[in-house]
């Protein structure tokens, strides 16, 4: 006769060691964590500068000077004009300069421009100097950095900015029409 001999502790060691090898092929393994991808846009636009026209050019008008001459004075903001000394400005006709640019909305710029013009006679050589004033008008606010203006900045997409200024005369100015050229800039910041 054939006779198993077990001892209880041997049966429970290879009764603990078939379970965990029947436990480990049954326990599907669990996958890597998925990864959670999704797709980004990347999206630039391209501007053009800041298109700046002259709508309207400076003109201080007809003016009648005597004795020992003064001044003329145009206000950028308000388009006021003034005289002082012997100088009379005749009629309505002057004017400050006004300027549109058309830059998209928060366009920071700075506006810088000739502090003075000098105006010649026509077919002569005699001159006026006229001290420039710059304004930026509407469509504008100032952009500030530590309290301080360091430019502009578009509030609507037309901008306007005006020129005035103070035209000295001469009490014996020569008759005629007097023209010069002044030039206003804008860059980006």
């Amino acid at each position: 006769m054939l006779a198993w001999n077990f001892t209880s502790e041997g049966c429970l060691r290879r009764i603990a060691a078939a379970l965990a090898l029947a436990g480990a092929v049954a326990t599907p393994i669990a996958p890597a964590a998925a990864a959670d991808n999704t797709d980004a846009s990347g999206r630039a636009v391209v501007t053009l500068p800041s298109t700046l026209v002259n709508l309207e050019s400076l003109d201080f008008g007809p003016i009648v000077t005597q004795g020992t001459g003064g001044a003329v004075t145009i206000d950028p903001n308000t388009n006021g004009i003034s005289s002082v000394g012997d100088v009379t400005i005749v009629g309505t006709t002057a004017h400050r300069a006004t300027f549109r640019a058309q830059a998209p909305i928060g366009t920071v710029m700075v506006m810088s421009g000739d502090p003075s013009v000098i105006l010649t006679r026509n077919g002569g050589t005699e001159t006026m100097t006229a001290n420039l004033v710059y304004d930026s008008g509407t469509g504008l606010i100032d952009t500030l950095v530590f309290g301080l203006p360091i430019g502009l900045q578009a509030t609507a997409s037309d901008q306007f900015f005006h020129v005035g200024g103070t035209l000295i005369v001469s009490g014996t100015q020569a008759p005629g029409d007097y023209e010069g050229t002044f030039t206003l800039s804008l860059a980006y910041l």
